[in-house]
């Protein structure tokens, strides 16, 4: 197989409700797509999860537009046999997860049979608003997390008090005040599956007793296997995040799966405000999970998606298709 032609395309729509995050408020979802087209006329896509300023991270979408364009021109019709050899390509993207995620992502297509699955549906909540509690009493999540805000106590009670008794997992994006410390003890007592990333500086971790604190889960240090191993070992994390376009793609992730698993870690998938596409191979992943992880159904975030009937809700349970892209959705670029 050879990539003989390579196409960038953009897609940018609104959110049906503004995402608000303790650190960005968005109102826009917009994502670079690749799409490859192989000696044989067949043709792969791949979307990046990077954002387009660096609120989250320094790899922004300008960033992974121009890394991209440099590695298709290195490996332009060279022949690739199988996913391996696309993987030794690859190594020079290190430094460029999300880059090397949406290459991944598209080239994994190529050598590998795509399924048919279900996963748990885990949905994710920004400001809770009425409109929102009701969304969630008709679609009755299995886990719905909730971002950290001034609320956080009032919205956890609105949560436990749904008939359907969701787990309730808590997003604070590293943003907690040392004037709000008392907030997490409280929420210790009330049955939270994980807090995820409560401090910027994660030795404040260890300067709580056991029962002071809920369950706690790294999310943005998740960076690479190393990193994570250091974290277990050395602070009370319970959970791992794992985000493939934060760790170089699903190939990456599976090989950190098989080891924490082995070391009995508990661990779910992350995603980033996906359009279909990505949250297919998201929810690949979160079927080896230890919870359910960050899969929402079609429709749950945008009115219109590069993907149709890409997660069919299904009596608490998202269907997946192997994605089909509408390129119809998307804007060619130079």
């Amino acid at each position: 197989m050879k990539l003989s032609e390579m196409k960038l395309y953009i897609c940018n729509n609104n959110f049906k409700h503004s995402i608000i995050t303790p650190k960005v408020k968005l109102d826009k979802r917009k994502a670079l797509i690749i799409e490859f087209i192989t000696d044989k006329q067949k043709h792969y896509f791949g979307e990046c999860n990077a954002f387009e300023t660096d609120w989250y991270d320094d790899e922004t979408i300008e960033v992974v537009y121009d890394q991209t364009i440099k590695w298709f021109e290195s490996f332009k019709n060279i022949e690739f046999e199988c996913f391996s050899e696309v993987q030794n390509a690859l190594q020079c993207l290190e430094k460029y997860p999300a880059t090397r995620s949406m290459i991944v992502m598209a080239c994994y297509q190529i050598f590998f049979q795509l399924e048919t699955f279900n996963v748990p549906y885990g949905a994710t909540v920004s400001g809770l608003t009425d409109k929102q509690i009701n969304d969630l009493k008709v679609t009755q999540p299995q886990r719905i997390k909730i971002k950290w805000s001034e609320t956080i106590l009032e919205d956890v009670k609105r949560l436990q008090r749904l008939l359907f008794k969701p787990q309730i997992v808590i997003d604070a994006n590293e943003s907690v005040r040392d004037n709000e410390v008392e907030k997490i003890m409280l929420l210790s007592s009330s049955e939270i599956l994980y807090l995820e990333e409560p401090f910027k500086d994660i030795e404040k971790v260890n300067q709580f007793k056991d029962t002071e604190l809920p369950p706690i889960a790294i999310d943005e240090k998740a960076v690479s296997l190393k990193t994570i191993l250091y974290y277990i070992e050395n602070y009370k994390i319970d959970v791992v995040v794992l985000k493939p376009f934060r760790l170089g793609g699903i190939d990456k992730v599976m090989e950190i799966i098989e080891i924490l698993e082995q070391k009995d870690v508990k661990f779910v998938i992350g995603g980033m405000y996906e359009y279909g596409l990505s949250r297919y191979f998201t929810a690949l992943l979160a079927r080896y999970a230890t919870y359910p992880s960050d899969i929402t159904p079609q429709g749950y975030y945008f009115e219109n998606d590069i993907v149709a009937h890409s997660g069919i809700l299904k009596r608490g349970s998202i269907y997946f298709e192997p994605p089909l892209v509408n390129k119809d959705h998307l804007m060619q670029i130079d």
